[in-house]
């Protein structure tokens, strides 16, 4: 009796010890591909809905505005939500600063405070775009591995309760001219941008669709350094500041960007995104007359606006904000009264299968 005493005392302690590491179950399905299916879709989706409409965004949209930040407050604030009552349908975010274990990005914003924004967009449908401008790595191997290493375990904390990820849009390596490897050779540029892929993959991650993102300078060619290896956006950046306004300049630059760009995303089954803007917006038929006219001649996925951040006199906003004055509103409010413009809540379905 007491060895039987024993033997169903060590099982009874077996199964309790066995639910104790028991997870917990995960409602994320991976496809074929290795993704996540809501990866996958967001890949077909984003290019399919370029037929419909093009999706309104803006940098940190809901993270910060004129004279706020969301982790400095706690009230659900959006400058676009206030001035016309829409929510960007899409929201951008910057990663350098992860790979190094820092609590803020270059830009100041801390990434605590990102992932929340990306759960909260993400369970509202939204699309969510993020850049990693890497640091130089000096050629040292085991210090990429390490970068690639800290990207990979913040992308895999973008999920919810249940385990399921927020697919992600990935900016790698944005060629914008400054940067240190803008100063690399094509071929040793393309070699980092899919060594850091495979990096990346390594890593099993898989909530990433992955773009090639470059910065227009007038007179110059696009493209030229494009990674032709599991891309399925390309997003062009053109910002104006406010100390050098342009804005004939500004016309001419938008049409000239989609003249070279939309037909090579199309030829390589790419969405086309634009990310854009004049500081201080100058003259508001920016809106109205320059980008909705390309909007509605062109199938554009995504129009992303610059950042509004810091105090009004500082004039750092790329699109209206509440109190601003009328002229730099009139335009804005044109163009997204247009039915081509998609706002959060009329973007339905981007990682559902169709």
């Amino acid at each position: 009796m007491r060895i039987k005493y024993i033997i169903l005392m060590f099982a009874t302690l077996l199964a309790f010890s066995s639910c104790g590491e028991k997870k917990k179950k995960s409602y994320d399905e991976i496809a074929m591909s290795g993704l996540t299916t809501r990866t996958e879709n967001l890949k077909t989706n984003i290019k399919a809905y370029a037929n419909k409409g093009t999706l309104i965004g803006q940098m940190y949209g809901t993270l910060t505005g004129i004279g706020w930040n969301r982790w400095q407050c706690d009230s659900d604030r959006c400058d676009l939500k206030t001035l016309c009552g829409y929510r960007p349908a899409a929201n951008g975010y910057e990663l350098a600063g992860i790979e190094n274990g820092k609590s803020q990005n270059i830009d100041g914003v801390p990434f605590k405070a990102i992932r929340e924004d990306v759960l909260k967009h993400f369970r509202k449908g939204g699309l969510l775009i993020m850049n990693w401008t890497m640091p130089d790595y000096n050629g040292n191997d085991d210090m990429l591995e390490e970068y690639t290493k800290q990207v990979a375990k913040y992308l895999d904390t973008l999920q919810d309760g249940y385990g399921i990820k927020a697919p992600v849009v990935l900016n790698l390596l944005p060629v914008d001219g400054k940067t240190w490897y803008c100063k690399l050779s094509k071929d040793d540029y393309i070699s980092l941008y899919k060594k850091i892929q495979d990096l990346l993959d390594d890593e099993d991650v898989t909530n990433v669709v992955y773009s090639y993102s470059e910065t227009y300078q007038p007179g110059k060619n696009l493209m030229d350094r494009y990674p032709d290896n599991k891309i399925d956006v390309i997003n062009v950046t053109y910002l104006q500041s406010k100390n050098a306004i342009d804005l004939p300049l500004y016309q001419k630059s938008i049409k000239e960007i989609v003249k070279q760009t939309l037909p090579f995303a199309q030829d390589h089954n790419n969405a086309f995104g634009l990310t854009t803007g004049v500081e201080s917006i100058g003259d508001s038929s920016i809106f109205s007359e320059t980008l909705l006219t390309v909007l509605k001649q062109h199938h554009i996925a995504y129009l992303m606006f610059g950042r509004n951040q810091g105090e009004p006199i500082e004039e750092h906003y790329y699109t209206p904000y509440p109190g601003v004055s009328n002229k730099k509103t009139h335009g804005f409010m044109e163009m997204i009264n247009d039915e081509v413009c998609v706002f959060l809540e009329k973007l339905n379905g981007l990682y559902l299968e169709h």
